[in-house]
Protein backbone atom coordinates (compact mmCIF):
# COMPACT_ATOMS: atom_id res chain seq x y z
CA UNK A 1 0.00 0.00 0.00
CA UNK A 2 1.25 3.45 -0.89
CA UNK A 3 1.80 5.66 2.12
CA UNK A 4 0.02 8.96 2.47
CA UNK A 5 2.08 11.93 1.37
CA UNK A 6 4.05 13.25 4.36
CA UNK A 7 3.19 16.54 5.96
CA UNK A 8 4.92 19.44 4.29
CA UNK A 9 5.26 17.75 0.89
CA UNK A 10 4.22 20.96 -0.88
CA UNK A 11 6.12 23.36 1.34
CA UNK A 12 8.92 24.03 -1.11
CA UNK A 13 6.44 25.34 -3.68
CA UNK A 14 4.42 28.07 -2.00
CA UNK A 15 4.08 27.56 1.71
CA UNK A 16 6.94 29.91 2.52
CA UNK A 17 4.48 32.69 1.59
CA UNK A 18 1.08 31.33 2.77
CA UNK A 19 -0.51 34.77 2.54
CA UNK A 20 -0.37 34.45 -1.23
CA UNK A 21 -2.97 31.69 -1.13
CA UNK A 22 -5.23 33.35 1.42
CA UNK A 23 -5.15 36.60 -0.56
CA UNK A 24 -6.39 34.90 -3.71
CA UNK A 25 -9.99 34.52 -4.77
CA UNK A 26 -11.49 31.02 -4.36
CA UNK A 27 -11.23 30.47 -8.13
CA UNK A 28 -7.55 31.40 -8.13
CA UNK A 29 -6.94 29.19 -5.11
CA UNK A 30 -8.49 26.26 -6.96
CA UNK A 31 -6.43 26.98 -10.08
CA UNK A 32 -3.22 27.10 -8.04
CA UNK A 33 -3.99 23.81 -6.27
CA UNK A 34 -4.74 22.20 -9.66
CA UNK A 35 -1.43 23.47 -11.04
CA UNK A 36 0.61 22.30 -8.05
CA UNK A 37 -0.91 18.82 -7.94
CA UNK A 38 -0.76 18.41 -11.71
CA UNK A 39 2.92 19.40 -11.76
CA UNK A 40 3.66 16.88 -9.00
CA UNK A 41 1.81 14.12 -10.82
CA UNK A 42 3.44 14.83 -14.20
CA UNK A 43 6.91 15.06 -12.66
CA UNK A 44 6.41 11.73 -10.90
CA UNK A 45 6.73 13.22 -7.39
CA UNK A 46 3.24 11.88 -6.78
CA UNK A 47 3.32 8.33 -8.09
CA UNK A 48 0.28 6.32 -9.21
CA UNK A 49 -1.57 5.12 -6.14
CA UNK A 50 -0.33 7.94 -3.88
CA UNK A 51 -3.14 9.15 -1.63
CA UNK A 52 -4.09 12.83 -1.60
CA UNK A 53 -5.57 13.85 1.73
CA UNK A 54 -7.84 16.87 1.28
CA UNK A 55 -7.67 17.97 4.93
CA UNK A 56 -3.89 17.66 5.14
CA UNK A 57 -3.39 19.46 1.85
CA UNK A 58 -5.70 22.31 2.85
CA UNK A 59 -3.88 22.65 6.17
CA UNK A 60 -0.47 22.69 4.50
CA UNK A 61 -1.63 25.35 2.04
CA UNK A 62 -3.33 27.43 4.72
CA UNK A 63 -6.67 27.48 2.91
CA UNK A 64 -10.10 25.95 3.37
CA UNK A 65 -10.98 22.52 2.03
CA UNK A 66 -13.44 23.90 -0.53
CA UNK A 67 -10.92 24.99 -3.21
CA UNK A 68 -8.96 21.79 -2.61
CA UNK A 69 -12.07 19.69 -3.20
CA UNK A 70 -12.83 21.68 -6.36
CA UNK A 71 -9.28 21.14 -7.58
CA UNK A 72 -9.61 17.40 -6.96
CA UNK A 73 -12.82 17.34 -9.02
CA UNK A 74 -11.02 19.04 -11.93
CA UNK A 75 -8.12 16.61 -11.74
CA UNK A 76 -10.55 13.69 -11.59
CA UNK A 77 -12.34 14.95 -14.71
CA UNK A 78 -8.94 15.14 -16.43
CA UNK A 79 -8.20 11.54 -15.46
CA UNK A 80 -5.23 12.41 -13.26
CA UNK A 81 -6.76 11.23 -9.98
CA UNK A 82 -9.50 8.82 -9.02
CA UNK A 83 -11.54 8.03 -5.95
CA UNK A 84 -11.26 4.57 -4.44
CA UNK A 85 -13.40 2.94 -1.73
CA UNK A 86 -11.83 3.17 1.73
CA UNK A 87 -8.79 5.06 0.37
CA UNK A 88 -10.21 8.31 -0.89
CA UNK A 89 -8.48 10.21 -3.70
CA UNK A 90 -5.40 8.64 -5.24
CA UNK A 91 -3.21 9.46 -8.23
CA UNK A 92 -4.44 7.54 -11.29
CA UNK A 93 -2.20 5.35 -13.40
CA UNK A 94 -2.14 4.88 -17.15
CA UNK A 95 -3.72 1.76 -18.61
CA UNK A 96 -1.19 0.99 -21.35
CA UNK A 97 -3.58 -1.43 -23.02
CA UNK A 98 -6.13 1.36 -23.36
CA UNK A 99 -3.44 3.73 -24.62
CA UNK A 100 -2.57 1.21 -27.33
CA UNK A 101 -6.21 0.72 -28.33
CA UNK A 102 -6.97 4.44 -28.47
CA UNK A 103 -3.86 5.04 -30.57
CA UNK A 104 -4.82 2.28 -33.01
CA UNK A 105 -8.31 3.70 -33.48
CA UNK A 106 -6.97 7.22 -33.91
CA UNK A 107 -4.42 6.16 -36.53
CA UNK A 108 -7.19 4.48 -38.51
CA UNK A 109 -9.94 7.09 -38.14
CA UNK A 110 -7.88 10.29 -38.17
CA UNK A 111 -6.09 9.06 -41.26
CA UNK A 112 -9.46 8.56 -42.94
CA UNK A 113 -10.72 11.97 -41.79
CA UNK A 114 -7.56 13.59 -43.17
CA UNK A 115 -7.97 11.84 -46.51
CA UNK A 116 -11.54 13.16 -46.74
CA UNK A 117 -10.78 16.65 -45.45
CA UNK A 118 -7.68 17.73 -47.35
CA UNK A 119 -9.31 18.11 -50.80
CA UNK A 120 -12.01 20.32 -49.23
CA UNK A 121 -9.72 22.72 -47.38
CA UNK A 122 -9.98 26.39 -48.29
CA UNK A 123 -7.18 28.93 -48.40
CA UNK A 124 -8.60 30.43 -45.20
CA UNK A 125 -8.38 27.01 -43.55
CA UNK A 126 -4.72 26.77 -44.52
CA UNK A 127 -4.03 30.25 -43.17
CA UNK A 128 -5.64 29.31 -39.84
CA UNK A 129 -3.54 26.14 -39.63
CA UNK A 130 -0.36 28.13 -40.30
CA UNK A 131 -1.31 30.65 -37.62
CA UNK A 132 -1.82 27.86 -35.10
CA UNK A 133 1.63 26.45 -35.85
CA UNK A 134 3.12 29.92 -35.36
CA UNK A 135 1.38 30.12 -32.00
CA UNK A 136 2.70 26.68 -31.06
CA UNK A 137 6.23 27.88 -31.79
CA UNK A 138 5.72 31.15 -29.90
CA UNK A 139 4.35 29.47 -26.78
CA UNK A 140 6.64 26.43 -26.64
CA UNK A 141 8.66 27.84 -23.73
CA UNK A 142 5.63 28.43 -21.50
CA UNK A 143 5.63 26.34 -18.28
CA UNK A 144 2.22 24.82 -19.05
CA UNK A 145 2.93 24.17 -22.74
CA UNK A 146 3.04 20.38 -22.52
CA UNK A 147 0.30 20.28 -19.88
CA UNK A 148 -2.58 21.86 -21.74
CA UNK A 149 -1.48 24.55 -24.20
CA UNK A 150 -0.14 21.98 -26.64
CA UNK A 151 -3.26 19.82 -26.38
CA UNK A 152 -5.53 22.75 -27.18
CA UNK A 153 -3.56 24.07 -30.15
CA UNK A 154 -2.80 20.61 -31.52
CA UNK A 155 -6.51 19.73 -31.39
CA UNK A 156 -7.47 22.97 -33.17
CA UNK A 157 -4.89 22.39 -35.90
CA UNK A 158 -6.11 18.90 -36.77
CA UNK A 159 -9.79 19.70 -36.32
CA UNK A 160 -9.67 22.20 -39.19
CA UNK A 161 -8.95 19.25 -41.48
CA UNK A 162 -11.53 16.98 -39.86
CA UNK A 163 -14.23 19.66 -40.03
CA UNK A 164 -13.56 20.00 -43.76
CA UNK A 165 -14.19 16.26 -44.20
CA UNK A 166 -17.94 16.94 -43.86
CA UNK A 167 -18.41 13.68 -41.93
CA UNK A 168 -19.89 14.82 -38.58
CA UNK A 169 -20.19 11.38 -37.00
CA UNK A 170 -16.60 10.52 -37.90
CA UNK A 171 -15.48 13.89 -36.53
CA UNK A 172 -17.36 13.27 -33.28
CA UNK A 173 -15.76 9.85 -32.77
CA UNK A 174 -12.33 11.28 -33.57
CA UNK A 175 -12.94 14.09 -31.07
CA UNK A 176 -13.88 11.65 -28.30
CA UNK A 177 -10.77 9.54 -28.86
CA UNK A 178 -8.55 12.63 -29.08
CA UNK A 179 -9.94 13.95 -25.79
CA UNK A 180 -9.11 10.66 -24.09
CA UNK A 181 -5.59 10.75 -25.53
CA UNK A 182 -5.21 14.34 -24.30
CA UNK A 183 -6.11 13.24 -20.76
CA UNK A 184 -3.48 10.51 -20.95
CA UNK A 185 -0.91 12.98 -22.28
CA UNK A 186 -1.42 15.18 -19.23
CA UNK A 187 0.37 12.49 -17.21
CA UNK A 188 3.56 13.22 -19.12
CA UNK A 189 5.92 16.10 -19.78
CA UNK A 190 6.72 15.50 -23.44
CA UNK A 191 9.33 18.21 -23.94
CA UNK A 192 10.96 16.92 -27.13
CA UNK A 193 9.67 18.72 -30.25
CA UNK A 194 7.80 15.62 -31.40
CA UNK A 195 4.98 17.33 -33.22
CA UNK A 196 6.67 20.24 -35.01
CA UNK A 197 8.08 18.21 -37.88
CA UNK A 198 4.83 16.34 -38.46
CA UNK A 199 2.69 19.48 -38.25
CA UNK A 200 4.79 21.20 -40.90
CA UNK A 201 4.72 18.09 -43.07
CA UNK A 202 0.93 17.87 -42.75
CA UNK A 203 0.49 21.55 -43.59
CA UNK A 204 2.78 21.31 -46.62
CA UNK A 205 0.82 18.29 -47.88
CA UNK A 206 -2.45 20.14 -47.33
CA UNK A 207 -1.19 23.10 -49.37
CA UNK A 208 -0.39 20.69 -52.20
CA UNK A 209 -3.82 19.08 -51.67
CA UNK A 210 -1.94 15.78 -51.30
CA UNK A 211 -4.41 13.90 -49.11
CA UNK A 212 -2.39 10.69 -49.10
CA UNK A 213 0.77 12.41 -47.84
CA UNK A 214 -1.16 14.35 -45.20
CA UNK A 215 -2.82 11.16 -43.95
CA UNK A 216 0.53 9.36 -43.80
CA UNK A 217 2.09 12.22 -41.81
CA UNK A 218 -0.90 12.24 -39.46
CA UNK A 219 -0.56 8.53 -38.77
CA UNK A 220 3.18 8.87 -38.16
CA UNK A 221 2.50 11.82 -35.85
CA UNK A 222 0.06 9.75 -33.76
CA UNK A 223 2.49 6.83 -33.59
CA UNK A 224 5.32 9.07 -32.37
CA UNK A 225 3.06 10.53 -29.68
CA UNK A 226 2.22 7.00 -28.53
CA UNK A 227 5.88 5.99 -28.45
CA UNK A 228 6.80 9.08 -26.44
CA UNK A 229 4.14 8.34 -23.84
CA UNK A 230 4.88 4.61 -23.86
CA UNK A 231 8.55 5.40 -23.29
CA UNK A 232 7.62 7.45 -20.22
CA UNK A 233 5.44 4.76 -18.67
CA UNK A 234 7.02 2.92 -15.78
CA UNK A 235 6.07 0.64 -12.97
CA UNK A 236 4.82 -2.28 -15.00
CA UNK A 237 2.82 -2.84 -18.14
CA UNK A 238 -0.40 -4.22 -16.75
CA UNK A 239 -3.68 -2.36 -16.93
CA UNK A 240 -3.68 0.49 -14.49
CA UNK A 241 -0.14 -0.26 -13.36
CA UNK A 242 1.71 2.29 -15.42
CA UNK A 243 3.27 5.34 -13.92
CA UNK A 244 3.61 8.92 -15.01
CA UNK A 245 6.79 10.82 -15.59
CA UNK A 246 8.92 12.74 -18.05
CA UNK A 247 8.71 11.33 -21.56
CA UNK A 248 10.80 12.14 -24.60
CA UNK A 249 10.91 10.54 -28.00
CA UNK A 250 12.26 7.06 -27.42
CA UNK A 251 13.25 7.77 -23.80
CA UNK A 252 13.49 4.54 -21.90
CA UNK A 253 11.88 2.57 -24.71
CA UNK A 254 13.24 -0.13 -26.97
CA UNK A 255 11.72 1.31 -30.13
CA UNK A 256 12.24 -1.84 -32.14
CA UNK A 257 9.90 -3.63 -29.74
CA UNK A 258 7.88 -0.61 -28.66
CA UNK A 259 4.70 -1.82 -30.36
CA UNK A 260 3.76 -5.27 -29.07
CA UNK A 261 1.55 -7.66 -31.04
CA UNK A 262 -2.06 -6.57 -30.90
CA UNK A 263 -4.52 -4.09 -32.37
CA UNK A 264 -1.99 -1.29 -32.80
CA UNK A 265 0.56 -3.51 -34.53
CA UNK A 266 -2.20 -4.76 -36.85
CA UNK A 267 -3.32 -1.22 -37.76
CA UNK A 268 0.27 -0.13 -38.40
CA UNK A 269 0.74 -3.12 -40.70
CA UNK A 270 -2.52 -2.38 -42.53
CA UNK A 271 -1.41 1.17 -43.34
CA UNK A 272 2.29 0.46 -43.77
CA UNK A 273 3.30 2.72 -40.88
CA UNK A 274 6.79 1.92 -39.62
CA UNK A 275 8.65 2.73 -36.41
CA UNK A 276 11.48 4.71 -37.98
CA UNK A 277 13.42 6.01 -34.97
Amino acid sequence: MTAMAPEGWLTDRILDIPWVMTALTPRRMTDDVVRILRDRIVSGDLAPGARIDVTLLATDLGISRTPVREAILQLEAAGLVQRQPYRGTVVAGIDVNRLEEVTALRIDLEGRATTLGVPRLTDDDLDQMAAILDELDARAAEPDFSRGVFNDLNRRFHDIIYAAADAPHLRAIVGTLAAEADRMRLHFDVRAPLAEHFHREILDACRRRDASAAAAATRAHLLESYLAMRGGVGGGSGAGGAGAGTAAAGAGADRAGAVPPGILADVLADFGVEVTR
